[in-house]
């Protein structure tokens, strides 16, 4: 039974990646695709995009300018306050999509004088319950039926069966009923194009809602998530939904060319139509370039399909305190070192990671995560930040030739540690 989920679901890990994994064969098999050679196309397709990074990068602003997006950028985490200050000028109640790059940059924080909710199912479970998230793909995997069943008559006084069906079907009435009300809509975007589009897939309905229905529309997006055009978006697309649900692809992906408008009346083009009249557009850099430079842009490939959470065993254990808060796993290890500090990747796991290469194989962009956590530990080593465990292992190592100390072939260690 997996640790974080021990009393609160019935998943072993053996089961989560035995279906996983059985998804996965079943729609590749179903689709005729070979599922090696796809991950070579669309990591080839990532892989260019960071070629001539800037130059491409300037095409789209220009290209986002000129389709009648309200451009911002934020180079550091700290400028975005400050441009989400202006941006809201004028807003009331705002609807959230999940973003994980909103989670990056704090942005419940952000908007703490705001009545604001979230839209997306599990998040809005996850809020419900004053918890955290626990997956990029499944947040509110950790809670089961039951406990949302005796939440919702806490909450709503309505008596819902604990019944998965019932239960969302609930649930999703009452966030379209709070969409309604809402006057700006937040997003985060999966992808965005050379072209100067943005693209979100989703498979609940959620982000479409929340991105035509207010008036307003923000996008939140990291730099990283550029690519050359719509065409290679929705293959990405398509991988982000085989390797994130075993999917062949999402309900819903979205296209977004700027803000609505008409030409309908004496064919004169009018901004502003049944959906967003503003869409602003908030490109965060947030040290990318910084990771780019200094040989970690791989992990800039990552379309958060969660697929290495699926099969990490370290993740299955301790949640999403491996990785930590902000982000998880591997890759969340990775990202708060150059983000936070080395000091905060120690403490969310950095020695915690096997290296058994469990995400690397699962990876639909062959992201080399454990050459990524060996050079992270090696920058700890550096400055002199390993773990007392590990410190006491290399003292063994060194004075012992082993990392037990003295042991007799009686004894059996206290602590394992490992490599």
């Amino acid at each position: 039974m997996t640790k974080f989920l021990k009393d609160k679901t019935k998943v072993s890990i053996q089961g989560i990646i035995a279906n996983s994994r059985k998804k996965r064969n079943a729609v590749f098999a179903e689709l005729g695709i070979d599922e090696e050679c796809f991950k070579d196309e669309v990591t080839e397709i990532r892989k260019k995009t960071f070629v001539d990074f800037e130059s491409n990068l300037n095409e789209a602003r220009k290209n986002f300018k000129k389709r009648g997006f309200i451009l911002h950028e934020a180079k550091k985490s700290s400028d975005i306050g400050v441009i989400l200050k202006d941006v809201l000028n004028g807003s009331k109640t705002i609807a959230r999509a999940k973003t994980n790059t909103g989670r990056e940059i704090g942005l419940d924080k952000l908007l703490e004088d705001f009545e604001s909710f979230e839209t997306d199912l599990g998040d809005f479970i996850v809020e419900l319950f004053s918890e955290e998230d626990q997956h990029y793909v499944l947040p509110a995997i950790h809670i089961d039926a039951e406990k949302i069943s005796q939440k919702i008559k806490e909450t709503f006084k309505d008596d819902i069966e604990a019944d998965p069906t019932k239960l969302t079907h609930y649930l999703c009435e009452k966030i379209r009923e709070k969409i309604l009300t809402a006057d700006t809509g937040i997003t985060g975007a999966n992808f965005i194009t050379k072209n100067g589009q943005v693209v979100l897939l989703e498979n609940e309905g959620n982000i479409s809602l929340v991105s035509r229905l207010p008036r307003k529309h923000i996008v939140f997006v990291g730099i990283d998530k550029l690519v050359e055009t719509v065409e290679d978006a929705t293959k990405l697309c398509r991988a982000a939904a085989m390797f994130g649900t075993g999917q062949d692809i999402t309900q819903y992906i979205s296209i977004i060319s700027g803000p609505s408008k008409t030409a309908d009346i004496e064919n004169e083009l009018v901004v502003g139509a049944q959906g967003a009249k503003e869409v602003h557009i908030i490109l965060i850099d947030n040290m990318r370039k910084e990771m780019l430079e200094k040989g970690f842009g791989d992990i800039l490939r990552c379309i958060n399909c969660g697929s290495c959470l699926n099969f990490c065993p370290v993740y299955h254990q301790e949640g999403n305190k491996f990785g930590g808060g902000k982000y998880i796993g591997a890759k969340g290890i990775i990202l708060s070192a150059f983000r936070e500090s080395l000091d905060t990747s120690n403490e969310k796991g950095c020695f915690d990671c096997m290296l058994c290469g469990g995400c690397y194989e699962n990876c639909p962009m062959k992201i080399e995560l454990p050459s990524m956590i060996r050079k992270v530990r090696q920058m700890q080593e550096e400055k002199g930040n390993q773990t007392k465990e590990t410190k006491q292992m290399l003292e063994n190592v060194n004075k012992k030739g082993n990392p037990f100390g003295e042991v007799s072939d009686k004894e059996t260690p206290d602590k394992l540690y490992c490599c």
